[in-house]
């Protein structure tokens, strides 16, 4: 296995186990993404950031679970900067479904 497919692994583990430790707001959160792009339209995109404002992890969930929500059902569709200030403007991706 290549060093890109062993680190692919490893985030697929790292997810999984997410998933596992903390599906109670990862469902909650992958359903209102699903309503958001639902209400924006067929061609329109969302962001984790959009999901801050409406569903934000717990104090007891890292953020990075936010990974775990697009996982499944959704497909990435480009990047913009995040307007979180927390985020320090980095490049995040833009989802719509898959």
């Amino acid at each position: 296995m290549n060093e890109i497919a062993e680190g692919i692994a490893l985030k697929e583990k790292a997810l999984d186990m997410l998933e596992e430790k903390r599906h109670e707001w990862i469902a909650l959160a992958r359903k209102t993404a699903f309503s958001l792009l639902k209400t924006r339209g067929e061609n329109a995109g969302i962001t984790s950031d959009d999901l801050w404002a409406l569903c934000p992890p717990p104090p007891e969930i890292n953020p990075k679970a936010m990974g775990a929500v697009f996982r499944s059902g959704f497909k990435p569709v480009g990047y913009v900067s995040s307007k979180r200030k927390q985020a320090h403007a980095r490049p995040i991706r833009v989802w719509t479904l898959a």
